[in-house]
């Protein structure tokens, strides 16, 4: 470390308490662990408990010119962790932020810090007895639900970035500003209408580098009459592109009007198989490879394709009706569908206990419990049981019980590329991933997602055991050439992880050129996670 970062450090324990800055080369390794197995230089961890002590942070870091990384809860798995962009940042960890500021039933949002999570905002909703949902996220309960929206997660229901506004920034030149009508003092509106009056700010805050959001206003959904989740299984591969059209059709008709999800069989694998596998061991399975194979061939037994689809629809009950006629009408002849509600799941567990001495009866019980959380997704509702997805496609099962897998010898990568909404452009974008991994030895799990009638997520991810140095650099290479692919193509990734910014950022950009600029105007000494969708 330099001079210059240990003043910084000096100041820093003076205003947050020694036991708030974390400078241990071995209490470090907790926080400079990460997933993709990328490395960074990190001098400290602070851990501020308050608004006021992040200002603090901000004007020290300005002072010695020390910049600061800040991470919510830290789970950007696969994108990074709690690493920043560029060596010597410090980690500014914000999980102390974690208090529900307010929570609105009538117009269904709740005002929060970056450090409170998914789980903790669906706890507190159960627990007031409100008629609320929240825009979940496939992955755990203890994941941000700001540092999600900052980078643009997607959720079941809609881009997290949608659903989120009147934010208090600490900006980097010191200043705290409050976006939409928030800073206009008595508005009784701020939570209600995004935009405020005078140019939108929000937006320079996701996927920005300029300041600290320290709270936010996230939207909620009135809990609807009743859930339903469809589910697609398809059985050929050369009918993807007609399912996907078919799922875009009725997405232009208004028969729902949440994210499709169409995955191939490594993802379902990947999300079930260790779920089930859980499910064999309380039915008295041995743990080992044995077992997970029996796993993935009872998978195979139950019909999972090549592809598979599922969507979450809410709605009253005759729309819901409507939305079953018109699904199955839509893919009658090209796949199989399967319509699960809270009523089918009850009669189901009902009727496999009492026969559960048949053995194959008893395996489909098996199954419906392994399902069972993945369709809590699709009903505002998450599951820990998913973070098996890393360890599971490297065999790492004494890493199961873990909830930080930066701490295990799993890896993972992902790329994201935006498709258009189009059979036709998803499997043509399909053949060239499956290419790219062949090569590099690999087998892609993909998932593409529609998040409007225009436009699909892509989600590939890429596992490897992070102890082997070759699968790792093998890894490494294959995402940097997807994502060099995908941007030749046409189809830029919409995030991108600390080691991919190089394929977006673009000095001749006129864009990008703007964005420095408004770098120096809102953090002139560049103290704001440096590199970050940022040339500086």
């Amino acid at each position: 470390m330099d001079e210059q970062a240990d003043n910084a450090i000096a100041a820093w324990r003076q205003v947050l308490g020694a036991e708030a800055v974390i400078a241990d080369a071995e209490e470090l390794r907790t926080y400079t662990g990460a997933v993709c197995g990328s490395q960074r230089e990190v001098p400290c961890v602070l851990r501020p408990g308050d608004a006021d002590q992040v200002r603090e942070i901000v004007r020290i870091a300005n002072q010695f010119k020390t910049p600061l990384y800040p991470v919510s809860r830290g789970a950007q798995w696969g994108m990074g962790s709690r690493l920043p962009v560029r060596d010597g940042a410090a980690i500014v960890d914000l999980s102390r932020l974690n208090r529900i500021l307010e929570i609105n039933e009538e117009h269904h949002y709740a005002i929060v810090e970056p450090g409170v999570t998914q789980g903790q905002l669906i706890d507190h909703i159960a627990e007031q007895g409100l008629d609320l949902m929240l825009n979940v996220t496939g992955s755990t309960s203890t994941t941000s639900l700001i540092g999600n929206a900052m980078d643009r997660g997607v959720g079941y229901f809609d881009s997290r970035v949608h659903g989120i506004s009147n934010m208090t920034v600490v900006l980097g030149n010191g200043k705290t500003i409050q976006t939409g009508f928030g800073h206009v003092e008595g508005a009784k509106t701020a939570n209600l209408y995004p935009y405020g009056i005078g140019p939108s700010l929000d937006g320079l805050f996701s996927q920005g580098n300029f300041g600290v959001v320290v709270s936010a206003c996230i939207d909620l959904m009135p809990a609807p009459e009743c859930c339903m989740t469809a589910v697609v299984r398809i059985d050929s591969a050369a009918t993807l592109g007609a399912v996907i059209d078919g799922m875009i059709r009725l997405r232009k008709q208004g028969i729902f009007h949440t994210i499709a999800h169409v995955g191939n069989r490594e993802r379902s694998y990947i999300l079930l198989a260790p779920m089930l596998y859980q499910v064999m061991l309380t039915e008295g399975g041995t743990p080992g490879p044995e077992l997970r194979r029996q796993a993935v061939a009872m998978l195979e037994e139950a019909g999972f394709g090549p592809w598979s689809a599922g969507v979450g629809i809410l709605g009253t009950r005759r729309q819901l009706a409507l939305a079953r006629r018109e699904i199955r009408r839509t893919f009658r002849g090209i796949a199989k569908t399967t319509f699960l509600d809270d009523a089918f799941i009850r009669r189901a567990k009902a009727v496999s206990g009492m026969l559960a001495f048949i053995p194959y009866v008893k395996k489909q019980r098996m199954l419906l419990q392994a399902i069972e959380p993945t369709y809590g997704f699709t009903q505002g509702k998450t599951t820990d049981t998913c973070i098996n997805t890393v360890y599971w496609p490297t065999g790492d099962f004494e890493h199961l019980d873990s909830m930080d897998p930066a701490q295990s010898n799993s890896g993972l990568m992902f790329c994201l590329p935006i498709l258009p909404a189009s059979g036709e452009a998803v499997c043509a974008v399909v053949k060239e991933i499956e290419a790219t991994f062949s090569r590099h030895g690999f087998e892609a799990a993909i998932t593409v997602n529609l998040m409007t009638d225009k436009a699909m997520e892509g989600v590939v991810s890429l596992a490897f055991d992070r102890r082997d140095a070759e699968r790792s650099a093998a890894a490494k290479a294959c995402i940097q050439e997807m994502e060099a692919q995908y941007m030749a193509t046409g189809y830029p990734p919409y995030r991108v992880g600390i080691d991919s910014m190089h394929h977006v950022l673009n000095e001749d950009d006129t864009f990008w050129q703007t964005v420095r600029d408004l770098k120096q105007v809102l953090d002139p000494n560049h103290i704001i996670a440096p590199g970050r969708y940022n040339l500086v």
